[in-house]
């Protein structure tokens, strides 16, 4: 199945956040947001001590540098660290052992899916390596005080940043993503990403890899991106990826325990490296520096010629040129409209996130076809929701009752093939006699800044401050969009304004004197700029 999507649209211009959209027919299909300040870790690599080990939660903590110990859980501790003299380095780049047979055909190959490891990963860079799948007998499992020690250094990879007071959680099955391939020592030989179906193209990719590594059975696994490229191309990025461990190896060989030992790259280049695909026709950025990384990876991927590259240096906003802000805005908003007056609501919780869905004025010519209408629109814009919003855990989606079991064996399907673009790992279920659709979903780590993570304290909990935060980031791009030096009044909702003191210096960076008008009638998203005076008149008269 062809991915979706030919243009790929940055803004990486404003220093308060910066996003990387993935286009289809104008709508945005996916897409990667961070905030530079933010300082995300996940993808990073450390030589870590153990500080503390605990039997009872079967994970010990590490200090790794953060302010915050990590979490390393049982499951994700390397095989290897069982042998008490064994080098960090060394049990990390030990290949894990495999107890039962390795399934060979088209639908499987040798890696890892369903390790601790994939289980925990909420990043690109941990979950690719789970692209693949192996077939292992259980094993007693051991406890955590049998595999370390305080005091012992330990090789780890972030695969969750820090949330809600909690450490990030670590691996020390570690693992390095390029623009086509992945090295995971762990693995121990060959693999090819599941979602390569063609078994002509699955075979050159294991002849390509086979040559790479001289006839050994190098710890690499053929991503998805990997389809389709010349053999230049992925030697590159193998050499690329070596390099990368060569200086891992000399950093962790002198350095001085916590310490970093590999940083991932930026949020532009690793949005890059994941949206990236053969279909791609355009790529649009609006920043010089992440113009000129972009085009280096173009030159490494042969794509040149076939991508077209512009830099857009105009002063209105690139997501407000091309109409995406107005549908970015919504992923802050409980309620999203689906079309001919029907809607869906989302409501993160603690437990589960629900998603009801409103029929409106959607008419039919009975109350069973008026709820399969509205039903089946829902279905599509859930799977969009849940896959730009990047939401996880138990999803339950509560569709219009529906008699005919026909009927919701038709929303079913719909909703399966819309979830089917979707990377993250998915199991889900079906239509209950309740009319509820239940399924989970791991998340990816690559969604806006989510909604529970703090409550706006303006609303009393009806809205948050993700929603404000975005919303003063749009004025604060149509302000720097504004020509000239103008006395602007922003009339805007409360936490909107507040959030808008908080970037004070970049205010008075601004030419433009501002004033602010609270109105609980504007949404978060839509403040309202009313540009008063120019100043350079004011200057004049006086």
């Amino acid at each position: 199945m062809p991915r979706p999507g030919n243009i790929l649209v940055v803004n990486a211009r404003d220093p308060e956040e910066v996003r990387i959209a993935l286009l289809d027919q104008g709508e945005i299909c996916d897409l990667r947001s961070g905030r530079p300040d933010s300082g995300s870790m996940v993808g990073n690599i450390y030589l870590g001590v153990v500080k503390q080990v605990e039997d009872s939660l079967d994970a010990s903590f590490i200090d790794f540098g953060d302010r915050r110990a990590g979490f390393l859980h049982v499951g994700n501790v390397h095989p290897a660290y069982a042998d008490p003299d064994a080098n960090a380095m060394t049990a990390t780049l030990t290949a894990i052992e495999r107890n039962g047979p390795v399934v060979e055909n088209d639908e499987a190959e040798s890696a890892e899916a369903e390790t601790k490891t994939e289980a925990e990963a909420e990043a690109e860079v941990v979950e690719v390596a789970a692209e693949v799948e192996f077939v292992e007998e259980e094993a007693e499992p051991k406890r955590i005080s049998d595999l370390l020690k305080v005091g012992r250094h330990v090789v780890v990879q972030v695969i969750r940043d820090p949330v809600r007071g909690k450490g990030a959680t670590l691996s020390t099955i570690i693992s390095l993503a390029g623009f086509g391939l992945v090295w995971m020592p762990s693995l121990g030989r060959i693999g090819v990403s599941r979602r390569i179906e063609d078994s002509e193209e699955r075979e050159r990719l294991r002849e390509i890899l086979s040559e790479l590594g001289a006839g050994a059975e190098v710890p690499v696994i053929a991503r998805t991106a990997a389809a389709g490229e010349p053999k230049r191309v992925l030697q590159a990025d193998m050499t690329r990826i070596q390099k990368r461990i060569s200086n891992m190896v000399k950093t962790a060989s002198v350095a001085q325990a916590p310490a970093l030992l590999v940083e991932e790259e930026t949020i532009v280049m690793r949005a890059i490296r994941e949206l990236f695909h053969a279909g791609i026709e355009t790529i649009r950025c609006d920043e010089a520096t992440s113009h000129e990384a972009i085009a280096a990876f173009l030159e490494r991927k042969a794509a040149t010629e076939r991508v077209e590259l512009r830099l857009y240096e105009d002063e209105m906003p690139l997501f407000e040129l091309l109409g995406l802000e107005t549908n970015y805005q919504r992923l802050f908003r409980s309620r999203v409209p689906i079309g001919r007056g029907a809607s869906i609501v989302i409501h993160p919780t603690e437990a589960l996130t629900a998603i009801d869905v409103n029929s409106g004025r959607v008419e039919g010519t009975t109350l069973e076809e008026t709820a399969l209408e509205t039903n089946l629109l829902a279905a599509k814009e859930v799977a969009n929701q849940v896959r730009l919003r990047d939401l996880g855990g138990i999803i339950v989606v509560d569709f219009i009752d529906m008699r005919s079991p026909d009927n919701r064996r038709q929303v079913e399907e719909a909703l399966r093939e819309a979830l089917q673009s979707d990377r993250a790992r998915m199991k889900i279920g079906r239509i209950g006699s309740f009319g509820l659709f239940s399924f989970t979903r791991r998340r990816l780590g690559t969604g806006p800044a989510r909604a529970a993570d703090a409550m706006c304290r303006c609303c009393g909990g009806s809205g948050n401050f993700a929603h404000h935060s975005a919303g003063a980031l749009r004025v604060l791009r149509r302000l720097r969009a504004l020509s000239g030096a103008w006395q602007v009044r922003i009339r805007a909702q409360d936490g909107v304004i507040q959030q808008l003191r908080r970037h004070q210096i970049a205010l008075q960076a601004l030419p433009h004197k501002v004033e602010f008008v609270e109105d609980l009638q504007v949404p978060s998203g839509e403040s309202v700029l009313e540009p008063i005076t120019a100043l350079a008149e004011v200057s004049d008269d006086r």
